[in-house]
């Protein structure tokens, strides 16, 4: 059948004196009813599939139809995990799309007076497939009673997916991350006393230090000073002294910038000589930005999500933001992926079916590897433990292993 092109040619040859040759109208005719069968049966495939018509925006002449996902990403801070997703989306787009359609991010900014409200749009209004994010396990615990699409959130609260069966972590859970430090004090470092300092009402500090203190006791290691502060603090002064009196061999922060990097300078300005250790809290270039002078944050350990031998997403990454990856990065961009995996599997968008299917997927590898997902929908999978030296950020070696631990036991 001939092209658009080629008849506007033929057209213009078989016109005499303005009237059309009645052998071209019809061949335009027969091509606009064809061209109406195939979209009516492109339809009729794309209701089977369990899409609706507010999922999939219809075709015209110069685009394909797309499939909408939700974004729910906060900014300044973790503002990587949605480039990270944005790369998985370009590679999936490039690469054909999911089931022929192209993804096409829907975003919303996460704020915690709002992130309800806006889980709430991107389902109800939006008609979104699936929602990648919320980042902190504080919002994501809000968004998992309302929410009954997928939704692979960044945060790592161990009980977040308790609060909606639609919700998956994308990255180790805080409870594993804090067993991996709280091994890696004693075992690497030698510690035997650490004292811990955190925010208060955080979802994701409260599991993490009660994973931590309840771990590094097991291994014989004593808890010598458990502090608080309040989010937005900028002086922490009465929590440090009384850290510095319990002289602990590491300090344990389980926050986030810009308080981290304000209490790692404030208690070297007091003379505190502990080793501090750190939660993906950490995993963030905010935090490299708040202090004129980042010497405080020399030697310090954190747990990530991050898989410095994944080259082919850091070199890609790295190539389209120009920053450095990091594991925040690395979460969105798994979680894109194995969105994509699930729906492509089942052949359809229905949230049950893709639940399901995400729950399913096994021996994944992307910007990091994941075995499987456990009954929990959180992902089986290593973590990677990093140091800040000669201001910069570096995976820690340890003789004879790998970059990525191996937790012992389970969560």
């Amino acid at each position: 059948m001939e092209n658009k092109s080629r008849l506007r040619s033929r057209r213009k040859h078989e016109i005499n004196g303005g009237l059309m040759n009645t052998k071209v109208f019809r061949l335009v005719l027969c091509v606009f009813l064809s061209l109406a069968v195939a979209l009516l049966s492109g339809c009729e495939r794309m209701r089977d599939m369990g899409m609706t018509d507010e999922m999939v925006t219809p075709p015209d002449a110069d685009t394909m139809p797309v499939l909408k996902v939700g974004v729910i990403r906060p900014h300044p801070l973790y503002f990587s995990f949605g480039e990270g997703a944005e790369l998985a989306q370009g590679e999936i787009n490039q690469a054909g799309g999911i089931l022929g359609m192209q993804v096409e991010f829907v975003y919303r900014e996460e704020l915690t007076e709002d992130v309800v409200q806006s889980a709430t749009e991107l389902a109800e209004t939006e008609h979104v497939v699936a929602i990648l994010g919320p980042l902190f396990s504080s919002h994501a615990v809000k968004v998992g009673p309302i929410i009954n699409i997928p939704t692979i959130v960044g945060a790592t609260g161990a009980n977040v997916t308790e609060t909606g069966e639609f919700l998956f972590l994308a990255a180790s859970s805080n409870a594993l991350q804090a067993k991996l430090m709280a091994q890696f004090a004693v075992n690497e470092l030698g510690a035997k006393t650490a004292a811990m300092i955190w925010q208060n009402e955080d979802v994701y500090s409260i599991g993490f230090v009660e994973a931590f203190d309840a771990n590094f006791q097991e291994l014989g290691g004593s808890i010598v000073e458990r502090q608080m502060y309040e989010s937005g603090d900028t002086i922490f002064e009465a929590q440090l002294t009384a850290i510095k009196a319990a002289n602990p061999d590491v300090l344990f922060l389980a926050s986030f910038p810009p308080e981290n990097p304000l209490i790692m300078k404030q208690a070297r300005d007091m003379g505190i000589e502990s080793t501090f250790i750190g939660s993906d809290g950490m995993d963030d270039s905010l935090m490299f930005e708040v202090l004129e002078d980042n010497a405080p944050l020399e030697n310090t350990y954190y747990c990530t999500n991050f898989d410095p031998d994944a080259m082919e997403f850091i070199s890609a990454y790295e190539a389209m933001f120009e920053n450095p990856a990091n594991g925040i990065a690395a979460t969105g961009y798994d979680a894109m992926h194995l969105l994509a995996i699930a729906i492509e599997a089942v052949g359809s968008t229905d949230p049950v079916m893709v639940r399901d299917a995400i729950a399913a997927i096994t021996d994944y590898e992307g910007a990091t590897s994941i075995s499987r997902f456990d009954e929990n929908r959180h992902p089986v999978k290593s973590v990677g433990v990093f140091q800040i030296t000669n201001g910069e950020v570096q995976p820690y070696t340890v003789v004879g292993t790998e970059t990525v631990f191996e937790i012992t036991g389970p969560e």
